[in-house]
Formats: structure tokens, C-alpha cells, sequence
């Protein structure tokens, strides 16, 4: 295939993080966690389930999600081709098992005006890619390079994209979060105009009674 002509363009992707877990009986627990700076809202309630979520950083060290957490860098340049992973660390910090849920949702997107003179939306030309694993070692070797990391990442942006473990007390989880553009994206996605196409993402983490 002829490849395209490619403008370099700043493709935009905000992500806001929720964090939401259900507890025994009818409590539940919500957090809210934004990466951006327009308005943070922490809203908590007393569970007795203790999951914990973090994120690797590039100094290798895991960092508990708070209100300002920046996940994915919303300023990289979604070209085609371009493939950007983040790593996070799911904990039961408590001693009750529990079902963990990984779910992934557009929350929110501006639209913008292609080449042609066509509007357009961006998530429609990125896809999704979610690797769980029970070490952080288990999770490198699966996603070892940006090639593996890409093969995965097949599913629809626009979609819910999600993976259910068992979480023991004690026990942590391991995720690779990938997303990407193909290299087949043409110039139906590349933006002209003042209007920059940006897309945020719902992170949902959510753990549920174990029923026997």
C-alpha cells in the first residue's frame, strides 16, 4: 500500500481515571481520579474492601493514583503507528477476596475537521489493548516490545474493553493499558483547523463480592 503523506499533528489524549469498587452489603466506594486540572473530585465512603491501584513511573518505582495523576501523556503524537503503554498495579490490600473488573470507556471527545474538509472522531481511528498479569515480570514479557504491545492492542477504542481476576487478600494484579494508532490510518484521521480532536478515557477498576 502507497504509504500516505503525514503531517506531524499533536493528536490529543486526556485521560481521566475512575476508580470504582463494590463492597459487602449495600456500601460502595467511588473515587475519582482526573488527570486533568479543570476539577478534581475525591469522593469517598467507608468499604471493607482495601484495593489499591498504581502506576509505574519511568523511574520504575509504582505510585498511588491521587486526584492530579497523569497517566498517559496527553501530549504525545498519535501518528500511525504510534503505540503508548502505561503500567498500573492493582492491590487487595485486605484480607477479603474479591472479583476484580478492568474496564475501559470513552467518557468524553472533541470532534474535528479532517484534510477533506470531513468531521471527524479521533477515537475512531485509535484501538485498545489490555494485558493482566500475576507479576510485573509475567507483564514485561508479554508486552517486551512496542511491536508485542501493538499486536494487542486490537479492540475498539469506542467500546468496552475488559479482563475479570480473582483477587485474593494479599493478592495484586499486574496491567498493561495500550493504546495506538494502525499504520493503515490515513489522512481521513489528520487534522486541519483550530480544533484540536482529543478523546478522554474512563479507567474503571471494580471489585465485587465473591458469591459462593
Amino acid at each position: 500500500m502507497k504509504k500516505r503523506a503525514y503531517k506531524k499533528i499533536a493528536y490529543v489524549l486526556s485521560l481521566c481515571v475512575v476508580l470504582l469498587w463494590a463492597v459487602l452489603g449495600t456500601g460502595t466506594s467511588l473515587a475519582w481520579f482526573t488527570d486533568t486540572t479543570h476539577e478534581i473530585k475525591n469522593v469517598f465512603h467507608t468499604g471493607e474492601f482495601k484495593l489499591k491501584v498504581s502506576h509505574r513511573t519511568e523511574s520504575g518505582w509504582y505510585e498511588v493514583m491521587d486526584g492530579e495523576t497523569r497517566v498517559f501523556d496527553d501530549e504525545a503524537l498519535y501518528e500511525p503507528g504510534y503505540t503508548q503503554v502505561v503500567y498500573l498495579k492493582a492491590e487487595n490490600e485486605g484480607t477479603v477476596p474479591f472479583n476484580m473488573r478492568t474496564a475501559v470507556s470513552v467518557t468524553d471527545y472533541t470532534v474535528a475537521t479532517n484534510v477533506f474538509g470531513s468531521r471527524f472522531d479521533l477515537q475512531d481511528y485509535l484501538t485498545f489493548g489490555l494485558v493482566m498479569a500475576d507479576t510485573e515480570a509475567e507483564l514485561d514479557e508479554k508486552v517486551a516490545t512496542r511491536g508485542m504491545a501493538a499486536a494487542v492492542a486490537t479492540m475498539p477504542l469506542n467500546n468496552y474493553a475488559t479482563d475479570t481476576e480473582v483477587m485474593d487478600g494479599g493478592a495484586a494484579k499486574y496491567m498493561a493499558l495500550i493504546v495506538r494508532m494502525p499504520e493503515e490510518v490515513g489522512n481521513e484521521a489528520n487534522y486541519r483547523g483550530d480544533t484540536v480532536p482529543k478523546v478522554e478515557l474512563g479507567v474503571i477498576v471494580e471489585a465485587s463480592q465473591i458469591t459462593q
